[in-house]
């Protein structure tokens, strides 16, 4: 059945490739990580005793067959719309003549905020010590809202390739600031970044409109492999401080010596770093051995959780009563971070089979689809790019999570778009250039223009131009 499951994965992923949907394909592939192959793990521990501990999660033999029909009920309603539904066409984008152009003072302001806002995070929010020897600073009580924060960063260079306007130095030095900091704190902002990053590239850059050529495929499998080979390593250098103290070259040297205690070992990392199949088998199993301990709830524990979730510390401190409802409301607390499949069984039951694939459906494809062929403000459409990147908490979870991030990096945008919104510049209401007038002055002679600084120029009618 796991078989079977996979090849149900790599076909979806391979349609939605086809149809230029890559956020649909990206969503299917991560669930392919966390879900079928740990699946095939589990099933080989299973095959020589009747029940395992995968982390917290209990997950017996009765259970994990339960939840391999779950998964399975799941990868056939995502393989439907990838195979039955059209996806983006070629060249149906409407092409926006608005041009991002900040001036050099833009990014020393914006490096002068950046510099600050991680020196506040690493001195004062965190302490230099914890962030040196810790193995999750970023989990640390208020560093969340500077890691959110830090995305102004990134707003600049996503706005110069949805635009396609010519990077600038302070694109790239804002970018490397924000995500130099990020990938000291939190692994997965640095996969959001980079997943923002894709997709502004795939479909503002014109690689959606081109035929899926082997050079479109190894650039975007180049750009998948530099962001797992950071996740991973970023992962494996956090973990190996749970065990040793010291210098970079100390870290490298203990994961070398210590392969197995490693993510970057498969079964270690399946068996204690992520939870996919583990979650999903671990409630499946409590369901059936206790049923009368379940209770579904209809998503109200994650919307609850998540509503109070994305507010400061000091604020989210009065709101305890909402969060001691979510914990009461979680009938399966075996899972750290539990998975967007499984939340779904947990608040609906088998529905979730059909519920889940929907929901992914309609945030993987969609709504990008929409997005794509609307002509959205830039705000809007800076803030919809952001939001599906913010899909992969939606996959990997929690679902409290994604309804947090998306609430806060949206709120982040809205708040600071006064900063960037004096830097856009309609290129279409230039005009096209001035032509020679034969007039009193001679003939072929260009009628006199009045300047001003700036480069503008006024003739005689009143119009204006710009050299």
């Amino acid at each position: 059945m796991i078989w079977t499951l996979l090849c149900l994965n790599v076909l979806t992923i391979l349609a939605a490739f086809k149809k230029r949907m890559i956020l649909y394909g990206l969503f299917n592939a991560i669930f392919l990580f966390l879900v079928t192959g740990q699946a095939f793990q589990i099933q080989s521990d299973l095959s020589k005793q009747h029940s395992v501990y995968y982390l917290h999660n209990f997950i017996s033999d009765a259970g994990f067959s339960a939840a391999l029909w779950y998964a399975l009920g799941i990868g056939v309603a995502a393989v439907i719309p990838a195979l039955c539904l059209p996806g983006y066409r070629a060249q149906s984008q409407t092409r926006s003549t608005l041009a991002f152009q900040p001036p050099p003072a833009f990014y020393w302001i914006l490096l002068a905020l950046l510099l600050a806002l991680s020196n506040v995070l690493v001195f004062a929010v965190v302490g230099l010590h914890e962030f040196l020897h810790s193995s999750r600073p970023g989990y640390h009580t208020g560093s969340t809202i500077f890691i959110v924060l830090l995305y102004l960063g990134v707003v600049p260079l996503l706005l110069k390739i949805l635009y396609r306007c010519k990077l600038a130095a302070g694109d790239i030095a804002c970018f490397a600031l924000s995500f130099a900091v990020t990938a000291a704190f939190s692994r997965i902002h640095l996969i959001l970044y980079l997943t923002a990053i894709l997709l502004v590239f795939f479909y503002a850059s014109g690689w959606c409109d081109r035929p899926l050529s082997l050079k479109v495929l190894m650039r975007i499998l180049l750009f998948g492999g530099v962001a797992i080979v950071l996740f991973f390593g970023i992962g494996a250098l956090h973990d190996a401080q749970n065990f040793v103290s010291g210098s970079l070259g100390d870290l490298v040297s203990y994961i070398v010596a210590h392969p197995d205690k490693s993510i970057l070992s498969v079964e270690y990392n399946y068996r204690v770093g992520v939870e996919g199949m583990s979650g999903i088998a671990g409630a499946f199993s409590q369901f059936r051995s206790n049923p009368q301990l379940t209770h579904f709830d209809g998503g109200a524990s994650w919307l609850l959780q998540g509503s109070v979730q994305w507010l400061p510390g000091v604020i989210k401190n009065r709101a305890a009563a909402m969060t001691h409802l979510s914990e009461q409301l979680t009938w399966y607390k075996g899972s750290v971070v539990a998975t967007g499949a499984e939340s779904y069984f947990e608040s609906f039951g088998w529905l979730g089979v059909a519920l889940y694939p929907l929901s992914i459906f309609v945030l993987g494809w969609y709504l990008p689809l929409r997005v794509l062929v609307s002509e959205v403000a830039p705000p809007v459409r800076l803030t919809a790019y952001t939001l599906f990147a913010c899909g992969i908490f939606f996959v990997r979870g929690s679902l409290a999570v994604w309804i947090a991030f998306s609430f806060s990096y949206s709120v982040v945008i809205a708040a600071s778009w006064v900063f960037f919104r004096p830097y856009f510049r309609d290129t279409a209401s230039l005009g096209p250039a001035p032509t020679p007038h034969i007039g009193p002055h001679g003939a072929g002679q260009a009628q006199p223009m009045i300047r001003f600084r700036g480069g503008f120029a006024l003739n005689r009618q009143g119009r204006c131009n710009e050299e």
